[in-house]
């Protein structure tokens, strides 16, 4: 909870506990019988971290019987509360989940699927949590994305553990409407045990990464995956579960039930928010105030910046931060013109309309971040099949002189093809202090696309807050520092690095091909944060 900036929201703001939000927590059943679920799909009602919880089964059932380990977890995430909590060996502290005034509805995923998607049946939610999900898109994967588009509805989905390189995204959170959520990885302790209040980026084995079959950039963030959670066959007993997506995905979804309880309770955010594509603010709030993690890059590994891939393949657009994630929602709606350092903006933006927004950073080292968001648009039906009509938008970042007429120039552009987010993560120049966003369709799509598409952007200046982290000297990616990461460090300063033979470099090392590759190929980039000698920590 403190690494991602929600302990730090609930200390600041302690009536922000989700009350007045209903979350709907789909869950799939541990058990099937000739292929039908068993309905062991429940949180466990009996434990004394959630027996006070608001939560209302779908079937009407009591959920003290037909418990799921999995489902028990999620719900420990969403609404724990126990003040009195003991671990095994006695130690007492107080177990908080993320919204624990909240309401939950918990539905078994087929149900849900065939009464709330098939027959779309309303789901009275503000926001669904999904940890859960397959291969490859299907019907039920479309329809939850229209639920998104239609109808505004936070959705959030857990990306998939995976375990090599090939293992692909699971739907749907690999959908586009939807906030796809990987998992940061635990650091390890001098002791080899895994730390609960460290972490550092996911790997590839923990955290299945990028790109979609079409390309498309996943996941939209990460959020820690490690916790404490309520024992699902206890009444009071806990467990650790560890670099779990199951666990990131329903913390950003409690993450988003506060942002949504704040907007609600201040009469102009929420008038704000009313005409609004309420899931894009959102999943642009989240994103924009995201943290990069040590190492993170746009699309491709290469030289140059990739502008038509967003996001990183693993961390997406960074690590969940709830609390920079309400400042950045508080900072309210600007219209296009002169806007302040941070904010955000909804709206329709036509074939012909280019929105500019106007702002000044005197500050040569500060770092702008912006994530312009829309929808995929569906049909109605079954199979819900993706419109031929789809719109492709383009964000683009200028530097200008307001003392010299018809001088802009071009700093940064994402413009990818064939996604629903474009994100900028652009240090500013030495030689402007304004500059300008530019929101506007991609010249290419224009006459492909919907007259008219409802967008939301974030935007926010400030310090690089990847500066100091010392993750940074795990260069290897092992969750360690040690005397390892120190060698490596001298081979990367002297440009020996890349003549190693792969064998040594692995097996030696402990670098992975991709690590190898993000090391030597974007050397000069990792240079200014590797600059000062490594302190191992065992």
């Amino acid at each position: 909870m403190d690494i991602s900036g929600i302990r730090e929201l609930q200390q600041t703001d302690p009536n922000l506990t989700g009350t007045g939000i209903v979350i709907a927590a789909v869950c799939r059943s541990m058990s099937y019988l000739n292929g039908l679920p068993q309905n062991d799909y429940r949180f466990n009602m009996h434990h004394t971290s959630l027996a006070g919880a608001d939560v209302l089964f779908d079937d009407h059932s009591d959920g003290l019987d037909g418990i799921s380990s999995h489902a028990t977890a999620i719900g420990g995430i969403l609404i724990g509360l126990d003040p009195q909590a003991h671990l095994p060996d006695n130690t007492g502290f107080e177990y908080r989940g993320v919204c624990p005034s909240a309401s939950v509805e918990v539905y078994e995923f087929w149900r849900f699927a065939a009464l709330r998607l098939f027959a779309k049946k309303p789901i009275p939610a503000d926001v669904i949590t999904l940890s859960l999900g397959d291969l490859f898109e299907d019907w039920w994967t479309r329809a939850i994305e229209r639920v998104a588009a239609e109808q505004g509805t936070i959705i959030v989905a857990s990306i998939g553990n995976g375990h090599t390189v090939k293992d692909p995204l699971l739907y749907p959170a690999a959908g586009a409407n939807v906030i796809g959520v990987g998992t940061m990885r635990s650091a390890v302790n001098p002791d080899g045990s895994v730390a609960l209040d460290r972490f550092i980026p996911p790997t590839v084995e923990i955290s299945s990464g990028g790109p979609t079959e079409d390309l498309r950039s996943k996941p939209d963030l990460i959020a820690p995956g490690s916790a404490i959670v309520p024992q699902a066959f206890s009444e009071d007993g806990y467990t650790t579960v560890t670099n779990a997506t199951s666990l990131a995905a329903p913390l950003t979804a409690g993450a988003a039930a506060l942002l949504l309880q704040y907007a609600y309770e201040d009469p102009t955010l929420s008038a704000e928010l009313v005409q609004s594509p309420l899931n894009c603010v959102i999943k642009a709030v989240l994103m924009n105030s995201a943290k990069k993690l040590p190492y993170w890059h746009k699309g491709w590994i290469s030289e140059e910046d990739d502008q038509t891939s967003p996001l990183d393949r693993l961390q997406g657009a960074g690590a969940l931060d709830a609390a920079a994630a309400k400042a950045q929602l508080a900072a309210g709606k600007q219209p296009p013109g002169e806007v302040r350092a941070i904010g955000w903006d909804s709206r329709s933006l036509s074939q012909m309309d280019t929105f500019l927004y106007l702002f000044e950073s005197p500050d040569p080292n500060a770092v702008l971040t912006a994530t312009l968001t829309w929808n995929r648009h569906y049909e109605d039906s079954y199979p819900f099949r993706a419109k031929t009509q789809q719109s492709d938008l383009r964000l683009e970042l200028w530097a200008f002189d307001p003392n010299v007429s018809n001088e802009m120039v071009l700093i940064d552009v994402s413009d990818s093809p064939v996604d629903t987010v474009e994100h900028l993560w652009t240090p500013l120049s030495s030689g402007y202090t304004w500059y300008a966003l530019a929101v506007q369709f991609s010249p290419k799509s224009k006459g492909l696309a919907p007259e008219e598409e409802p967008f939301a952007l974030a935007w926010s200046v400030g310090p690089d807050r990847s500066l100091g982290d010392r993750m940074w000297q795990d260069i290897n990616g092992d969750g360690r520092i040690n005397h390892l990461d120190s060698f490596i460090q001298l081979l990367l300063k002297s440009g020996h690095l890349s003549t190693l033979d792969s064998n040594f470099y692995k097996n030696a090392l402990g670098l992975s091909p991709e690590r190898f590759e993000l090391l030597t190929t974007l050397r000069h980039r990792w240079q200014p944060y590797l600059k000062d000698s490594i302190k191992p920590l065992d």
